[in-house]
């Protein structure tokens, strides 16, 4: 603990901070308080050097009641520099069943893929597409999205997503992609723009969850990883299966222990009572680090509403999470609000067309959410039908 003036004399401190041994922690964040009521209980102008062991996707503390600065010291990951005329095209896999709620999300992830793929130029990065299903049978959608049929998971224990890494591991067997890489997506993300490939060389890129904290669990991280120290379990990458982007060669090595961990977890009480409905996320992770896989973490890879209200520079809006607010615009968290949009509520219907805009007051990202969904039900026939049959 320090005091400091400044936020940057703060900074400055992490950076000429030096461990008293040799295997001690090093500062790559720190957290300095400019309130004169102080913070969290510590003085004005207190100064706290600290270690995490992903700085580019620091854990941080979010809302109006907290009044700390922050800020952390890394190398952003570069690009890897190409060739003229070097292409580094991704292959956009997704799985999914055939039920009516996927199948929606599919027909209006699909359309602003193709959208964002036509913006991007000739020299873009976006490739081919496939819809993986795994549903053992074709569906009517087949004539209007890319689709590989693969069979279901025999035993699914009641959570479907455990057929999503086995679904990976069919189509790797049944099809040649001509792209290197591969970018793992899902039906409920919506692509902002054009999107790069994001990797450095052939280290994967991924976005970063917050609740993927292995510091959390050492003890069922040991038993699915082996005896590996605590300062390892802190450097295990925070991601889950998706968005991911990595060379097809990695996905084909880590996709059968993805799939076993994630059926062996789903079948230990204790694996799937901490780690409920993203069990097969945290089989992602563990099989990763298993296969000596590690990601660059991007923030900036996917945007959730409605607790990421801008979005600048976001490439996908993931629409995973309930937004809810009064008629006045004010979030309710927690709370069902007077205006409210889920895909939850859309288990077994359509959305209808031009679905209500939220209140005024409510935040860029979720107002964009509704508006591009409603530009792709405008657009794609037999909307409310759910397709051509």
């Amino acid at each position: 603990k320090h005091f400091t003036n400044t936020a940057e004399e703060c900074c400055n401190a992490c950076k000429k901070f030096k461990p008293s041994s040799s295997d001690g922690d090093y500062c790559n964040t720190w957290v300095w308080c400019p309130n004169p009521a102080g913070c969290a209980g510590q003085k004005l102008h207190s100064c706290w050097l600290k270690y995490q062991p992903h700085p580019e996707a620091p854990a941080v503390s979010r809302g109006n009641e907290i009044t700390w600065m922050s800020g952390a010291l890394y190398k952003s990951a570069t690009q890897t520099p190409r060739a003229p005329g070097e292409r580094r095209s991704f292959h956009v896999a997704v799985t999914s069943n055939d039920s009516k709620y996927v199948q929606w999300q599919m027909r209006v992830m699909y359309y602003w893929y193709l959208k964002r793929k036509a913006e991007q130029g000739p020299d873009g990065d976006m490739g081919g597409f496939t819809r993986i299903l795994h549903s053992g049978r074709p569906d009517h959608l087949m004539d209007e999205i890319p689709t590989v049929v693969v069979d279901r998971l025999s035993n699914e224990h009641g959570f479907v997503v455990l057929s999503r890494p086995n679904a990976f591991v069919q189509w790797l067997k049944k099809v040649t992609i001509e792209e290197d890489y591969v970018l793992m997506s899902e039906p409920d993300h919506l692509y902002l723009q054009p999107i790069p490939n994001l990797m450095n060389g052939r280290r994967p890129a991924a976005f970063p969850f917050f609740y993927i904290s292995p510091k959390e669990h050492p003890a069922l991280i040991r038993k699915y990883v082996g005896d590996i120290t605590l300062k390892q379990i802190q450097q295990m990458d925070p991601v889950g299966s998706s968005p991911v982007m990595l060379h097809k060669d990695d996905l084909k090595r880590v996709a059968p222990r993805w799939h076993d961990l994630a059926v062996k977890m789903k079948t230990d009480p204790e694996a799937d009572r901490a780690w409920g409905w993203v069990l097969e996320m945290w089989a992602y992770t563990c099989a990763a680090w298993l296969e000596d896989i590690h990601h660059d973490l991007v923030p900036k890879l996917a945007a959730q509403p409605p607790w990421d209200t801008t979005l600048t520079d976001f490439y996908i809006l993931h629409y995973t999470y309930g937004n809810d607010y009064s008629l006045d615009g004010k979030f309710t968290p927690g709370k069902i609000g007077q205006w409210r949009f889920d895909k939850r509520s859309y288990m077994g219907r359509i959305p209808a067309k031009n679905l209500a805009l939220p209140p005024k007051g409510a935040p860029q990202s979720v107002i964009t959410l509704i508006e591009m969904i409603n530009e792709a039900s405008a657009s794609l026939p037999n909307w409310e039908q759910g397709g051509k049959f």
